[in-house]
């Protein structure tokens, strides 16, 4: 509906178009700049989040490094730990096979040694006897027995030695064996730490991957941001553009419009001064100045429902004012900051009754920058009336009314100077004096 706004003050040729379009070309400037600043701000909290997470990121990164090169100390100590475990067994097993055979030697040596002693014995003992019955030299019979001595010493002490063999060999089985359950215990307290950094290295990766995601989507939601910042931007430079634009066309318009009442001043004179002369001439009086439409000081007449279902052109000379107070400012006449009067400004205190001149329907009721809350009626046959200033809009775009319902209420929205209503009526988007319509 602003837009239709828009085409309807641009198609008039007063002052009144230009003001209003460039007023709401320099709200919506406004407001688009205020969004261009909340779109600023959500891009610096989106980077400082983006900025966090891959701070988050690389922490979970470090985490994972430390987690993987764990998991390569510790693959590397049990492969180490397997080895030497593998080579303990390999040892226990060669051990194991060499004091089985060393037992079974030993035990040959002690069946030897115990048959040589029993045969000896016997023997040695026949033999003593013998040597002393037999009568033989005491000396040969001395060293025979000492030999035997040395014999079974000789034989007892390789059992000795045997034995103390199999004793060592079987402490090294005992440590062996020691070892290798120890390095078994090890390799599974080692395989159990695996496990765990295992683990640990799948939750860092996860939550790396999921960051990644996140910092990816952060990232497009960044890029989403900045290009519709730049759109944003493009159309305020537009909405700029065509406010200096609306801003020329206004000077322009000024000039010609001063130029125009400057010339028709000029001639207005001329064509006085001619008639003085020729009435002096002539001996007659001048003609009287044109006439033009009073302006009541106070307006008690308002619109009721006698005018309603009428046709809007028909009301022409009959029209009533929508609102109660003294008129101030008449259409035409110049305004204090230089335009001229396109309506009629009636003052009145707040709050009281706006009323709908003639049936029709509502195309806008909003805010106006230098209007304030403004209403407009559309009556058909390209009649429109506008009520600015209100204090409160009664009604919404698109409400049907009648004559004399009330649609607003008297105020100084806007920045009026008085309290009341500024009403125009417009007919195809040429302003008309409402004075001339009334009756």
């Amino acid at each position: 509906m602003r837009a239709a706004l828009f085409i309807l003050l641009f198609s008039a040729a007063g002052a009144f178009a230009a003001p209003a379009a460039t007023g709401n070309a320099r709200a919506e400037s406004v407001e688009k700049q205020e969004e261009l600043k909340n779109l600023h701000g959500q891009i610096e909290g989106l980077k400082k989040k983006l900025a966090a997470n891959e701070s988050n990121r690389k922490e979970a990164a470090d985490a994972l490094k430390d987690s993987e090169t764990a998991i390569s100390d510790a693959n590397r100590v049990l492969n180490d730990l397997t080895q030497k475990r593998q080579l303990s067994e390999a040892e226990l097993a060669k051990l194991e096979g060499d004091i089985a055979q060393t037992r079974i030697h030993i035990r040959a040596s002690q069946n030897r040694l115990m048959q040589l002693l029993k045969t000896r014995y016997q023997a040695g003992e026949l033999e003593a006897w013998k040597l002393l019955l037999n009568q033989q030299d005491p000396n040969d019979v001395s060293r025979t027995l000492t030999y035997y001595r040395y014999l079974v010493a000789a034989q007892q002490k390789l059992a000795q030695r045997l034995q103390g063999q199999l004793n060592e060999l079987s402490r090294l089985a005992d440590a062996i064996r020691e070892r290798s359950d120890e390095l078994k215990a090890l390799a599974r307290a080692k395989a159990e730490q695996r496990a765990k950094l295992e683990g640990e290295q799948q939750a860092h990766a996860t939550l790396v991957s999921q960051l990644s995601r996140q910092i990816e989507g952060q990232r497009n939601q960044i890029q989403k941001l900045a290009a519709d910042e730049k759109r944003l931007g493009q159309l305020i430079d537009k909405l700029n553009a065509i406010i200096r634009e609306q801003q020329r066309q206004q000077e322009l318009t000024r000039a010609r419009e001063a130029a125009k009442q400057k010339q028709l001043a000029a001639k207005q004179a001329r064509d006085a001064q001619l008639a003085a002369a020729k009435a002096k001439a002539a001996g007659k009086k001048p003609p009287p100045a044109l006439a033009v439409t009073p302006v009541p000081k106070i307006n008690d007449d308002v619109p009721d429902a006698s005018q309603a279902g009428q046709a809007f052109a028909a009301l022409k000379g009959r029209l009533k004012l929508p609102a109660r107070g003294e008129i101030v400012g008449r259409f035409g006449a110049q305004r204090a900051e230089g335009s001229s009067w396109k309506g009629v400004m009636i003052k009145s205190t707040a709050g009281q009754p706006v009323r709908a001149i003639a049936n029709g329907r509502i195309v806008f009721a909003d805010w106006l920058r230098g209007f304030g809350n403004l209403i407009i009626v559309d009556h058909g046959g390209g009649y429109l009336s506008l009520c600015a200033g209100t204090e409160s809009l009664l009604k919404r775009v698109g409400d049907t009314v009648k004559a004399g319902d009330t649609i607003a209420t008297t105020g100084n929205s806007g920045g009026m100077a008085d309290s009341g209503v500024y009403f125009e009526l417009r007919q195809n988007g040429r302003p008309l004096d409402p004075l001339a319509w009334a009756g």
